[in-house]
């Protein structure tokens, strides 16, 4: 009989290795960090005593989010996948969510369809495999400096409470992030996740009219990443923002689409995710 129970520190090897059969590059410190933040919001799928699944989940106040969710194959179409997201959701909205978000791969759409996700914009991932860009010290604002507004800004539009987060990645010695102000009013920040080899950039959130603004905060991030494979997440719509990243090297390599389980809450913005597994 398939069970669900959360997921301890003796299942990150298992949760890597099934997550990297999907070419996913995950690594036990993933898990970790998402555990970090939500401690009952990674869940491994057992039949009887053997795992078979696994699933993450993250919740922002009102907002919640649906990560990773992959079973072993010959588990495929039982009923395992179903089981671990109605887990999630409902573990999320006894935390007191209202809106559960999530990024789907084209072939997942009508699976999460039928648990009452309903689809919103469709994104694309794009990366570059070693950024080649000239550093330059001028830029925008520094984030760490502004790290209230900042907060505050991300919560007004994307309409959860991300402190925790934005923190965890803002205060981070060897992490990036701007903030750009007209006057004194905020108009967007960036930050970007800075490993050894490779970069994630994102979240971005910036007011819907200003893509000039948008550019900029991308183009002081890329300026310090030269040499690096980076990745990040922009929705197609985004035309002038695809154009510079093309230009810089960057090729779509999948997209996904975003999907939304209860009423919208975020307010129309220029965005880059933070990841696929939170959003």
């Amino acid at each position: 009989m398939f069970q669900v129970k959360p997921m301890s520190v003796n299942d990150y090897e298992f949760a890597t290795d099934l997550a990297n059969t999907m070419n996913w590059n995950m690594a036990p410190e993933d898990f970790e960090f998402n555990r970090s933040l939500e401690p009952d919001g990674c869940s491994v799928a057992l039949d009887d005593s053997t795992r078979i699944g696994i699933a993450t989940c993250i919740s922002f106040g009102q907002v919640g989010w649906f990560g990773n969710l992959i079973v072993e194959k010959e588990y495929r179409k039982h009923g395992v996948g179903g089981l671990l997201v109605k887990h999630a959701v409902n573990y999320l909205q006894n935390k007191g969510v209202t809106t559960i978000g999530l990024y789907a791969n084209p072939g997942l759409q009508t699976f999460y369809g039928t648990l009452g996700f309903k689809l919103e914009m469709d994104f694309s991932v794009l990366s570059v495999e070693t950024l080649d860009v000239t550093e330059t010290e001028a830029g925008p604002e520094n984030g760490v400096r502004h790290i209230s507004e900042v907060e505050q800004f991300d919560r007004d539009y994307f309409g959860g409470e991300r402190k925790r987060l934005l923190e965890s990645i803002i205060l981070e010695k060897g992490n990036l992030s701007y903030c750009a102000f007209d006057g004194k009013e905020l108009e967007g920040y960036v930050a970007a996740t800075v490993y050894e080899k490779m970069a994630w950039v994102g979240p971005l959130i910036c007011q819907e009219s200003k893509v000039d603004v948008a550019t900029g905060l991308i183009q002081a991030v890329l300026r310090k990443l030269s040499g690096l494979s980076v990745y990040m997440v922009l929705p197609k719509k985004e035309k002038t923002l695809h154009e510079m990243l093309f230009d810089a090297g960057f090729d779509e390599e999948f997209s996904v689409s975003r999907m939304f389980l209860g009423p919208p809450v975020s307010k129309n913005c220029i965005y880059l995710a933070e990841s696929l597994e939170r959003g």
